[in-house]
């Protein structure tokens, strides 16, 4: 890694295409190629300030929220977040993701990487109100405050959440839902996400989306006592178009559960090679205008062999 004045090049490996299983950093390894901007970094665990003339490896700012106002819009700025880093988010918008083309990187493995903690009030959450940000290899904790309402609020075009653990509920809290799109966030993209609850009740959902175009969720794993009749992924109130679910894994802990997604009626594009545990019926999917193709599979029993739908 070399550094001039607050711009660093970072080689991350050779260029790989993002598949959809398994995620890791190594497939954002043509990342340096695609650095033409500013480079940041934050770490909260002390020697960085919040301030101008910071943001370096050795003097990380301290917070994301302080970084994300020193990035230019579209400008290719990328955001390290070093391992161990915590960052709190105690009331609604304390994380605002509102200067685009923004990509932030969580480095550290397992448990090190960067925690996103939300707390304190159940509207506490992260606006992603500006265009083309990615947020790649971060832990996500939604169990700091019980039934927090949409703590991931997406309101703009093209955000990417790739290879996160979200924590959804357990025994003492469980947020309502994880993340929540409205119809200006067309093109969202999940991808190698690990979505894990327990099977408290208190959750809707892991992913609402509410209209928009183009959405990807791919290669998720998603665990957790999702309001029956709903599932991991809802679709609700107005259709979404041209929206690709596939190669996800969903396990849906309610009591005689049985749904594992749900779309309107009118929504339109193709579920295809999902594998789903729900504990009661037959019909897991609930999608009239979307194509199912390729094998999706449910079980609604536990221990026993799926079936092809």
């Amino acid at each position: 890694m070399s550094q001039r004045g607050n711009v660093h090049t970072v080689v991350l490996g050779q260029r790989r295409k993002i598949s959809y299983t398994p995620f890791s950093l190594r497939m954002l390894g043509g990342l340096a190629d695609m650095i033409v901007g500013n480079v940041f970094f934050v770490d909260s665990g002390g020697g960085g300030a919040d301030a101008t003339g910071a943001g370096t490896f050795e003097q990380p700012f301290l917070t994301m929220d302080f970084a994300v106002g020193r990035c230019e819009a579209n400008n290719g700025d990328v955001i390290f977040v070093k391992p161990g880093h915590t960052e709190t988010i105690v009331a609604a918008g304390r994380l605002a993701l509102d200067v685009a083309g923004i990509t932030f990187v969580g480095l550290g493995q397992g448990r090190s990487r960067p925690l996103i903690n939300f707390t304190t009030v159940t509207t506490a959450d992260m606006d992603v109100d500006a265009a083309n940000i990615t947020l790649a290899n971060f832990r996500i904790s939604l169990v700091g405050v019980d039934a927090l309402a949409a703590p991931i609020d997406v309101n703009a075009a093209d955000f990417s959440l790739l290879g996160c653990e979200i924590e959804c509920a357990n025994a003492t809290n469980q947020a309502t839902l994880a993340v929540l799109t409205d119809a200006n966030a067309n093109r969202f993209w999940m991808e190698g996400c690990n979505v894990h609850g327990t099977n408290n009740a208190g959750m809707t959902a892991a992913v609402r989306l509410v209209g928009g175009a183009g959405h990807h969720i791919i290669g998720n794993d998603f665990i957790g006592a999702y309001t029956d009749g709903v599932g991991a992924i809802e679709n609700l109130t107005t259709a979404c178009t041209e929206t690709f679910v596939g190669y996800n894994r969903i396990n849906n802990l309610t009591a005689a559960s049985t749904k594992a997604m749900v779309f309107v009626s009118t929504s339109t594009g193709q579920i295809y090679q999902n594998y789903m545990q729900i504990l009661s019926g037959t019909a897991p999917i609930t999608g009239a205008a979307m194509s199912w193709v390729g094998a999706n599979y449910y079980a609604a029993t536990i221990a026993t062999a799926g079936t092809l739908i």
